[in-house]
């Protein structure tokens, strides 16, 4: 059993996922990890206009923009590290991303032995279509001695499990979640996907949060899934941004990534921290602004977060940026330092 102080995770397994239970057509793909060709520019500053590396609580530590001849690449939409220091993402097309990242003097400098792969479903098969490989949210924990890989799907509003070391060749098991998540409206629905930490006062319970405010609202939906503070939360905020992704920081305190369009300005993206000893069944959280950005800054559509400890003790922040596939946009991966 993985059980973390409260929750266990196998028990929230549901053998009635039926949408991966159907028949679907694979694509045209193998299961397991295979090399591409990856290309990354060095981004030294920020904010291009000035050589300021500190913005407000986070020490800008460096970014790349990358690029692959490989129609395989790109779309991506959740981050995060593995144990072994092995940086995974997932796009919206139903594939994984892996990488080695390359850090000097603190500063990311390089990505290492590109690889990408189909993600399979629950019969093993590569899942078809963005309609069921909407992958958005994702997270990485310890069962054991292992990794696992946990991912949520917008289109279909579920989440899945890979058994890792190689979550390429695992076959995806559904997590059960509360009805009002699976309910959401498709497309601007299941989002964000964080992990609270064992020891703290959720237990390491699932929290997920819904992209877009209902209707009429300005207050972002979450679920608090599992733990001794299961239920459903509100986070103050504004319409104009959805809510990309989530993760928590060792102290427990919770970090979104938020993203707006606006036209003819293009995108903006800030990022907000949620003190975790608020979040609780019916409350209504507010979040503090540590860095928000507009497109003089080195941004693009930002929807992955992930939270990493480096060798020396530092608090690292990265975000990603997904591309929707386009030649107009860019695949930018930037690295932060939590000094506030």
């Amino acid at each position: 059993m993985s059980r973390r102080h409260g929750v266990d995770r196998r028990s929230l397994l549901s053998g009635g996922f039926l949408c991966l239970a159907l028949p679907v057509l694979a694509r045209a793909a193998s299961p397991g990890f295979q090399p591409i060709a990856l290309h990354a520019r060095p981004i030294e500053t920020f904010l291009p206009s000035l050589p300021k590396q500190v913005f407000g609580p986070l020490q800008f530590r460096g970014g790349l923009e990358l690029s692959s001849p490989d129609r395989r690449f790109g779309s991506l939409s959740g981050l995060d590290f593995a144990s072994d220091g092995t940086l995974y993402a997932v796009s919206d097309r139903g594939r994984w991303f892996a990488a080695r990242p390359v850090t000097t003097d603190g500063r990311l400098t390089g990505l290492e032995d590109g690889r990408v792969a189909p993600m399979l479903n629950n019969a093993g098969i590569p899942l078809s279509g963005k309609a069921w490989g909407d992958a958005e949210g994702f997270r990485i924990d310890k069962d054991g001695s292992h990794d696992v890989a946990y991912v949520t799907f917008e289109g279909v509003n579920d989440m899945r499990r890979f058994d890792g070391p190689d979550f390429a060749i695992s076959a995806s098991h559904p997590v059960d979640l509360p009805g009002a998540v699976r309910s959401l409206p498709r497309n601007t629905g299941l989002e964000a996907l964080a992990i609270a930490p064992a020891s703290g006062p959720l237990g390491g319970a699932f929290v997920v949060i819904a992209e877009e405010p209902p209707r009429g609202s300005d207050d972002h939906r979450g679920w608090i899934v599992g733990g001794p503070k299961a239920g459903s939360f509100e986070i103050s905020g504004d319409s104009d941004y959805g809510i990309t992704d989530a993760a928590f920081l060792p102290d427990g305190d919770l970090l979104i990534l938020e993203r707006a369009l606006s036209f003819p300005f293009g995108f903006t993206m800030r990022i907000r921290r949620i003190a975790g000893e608020e979040l609780a069944s019916g409350a209504v959280v507010a979040a503090e602004t540590l860095v928000a950005a507009d497109l003089r800054f080195q941004i693009d559509n930002m929807e992955g977060l992930a939270v990493h400890v480096n060798e020396q003790g530092e608090t690292i922040i990265a975000i990603v940026s997904d591309d929707n596939g386009s030649p107009l946009q860019r695949t930018l991966l930037l690295y932060f330092a939590l000094i506030g």
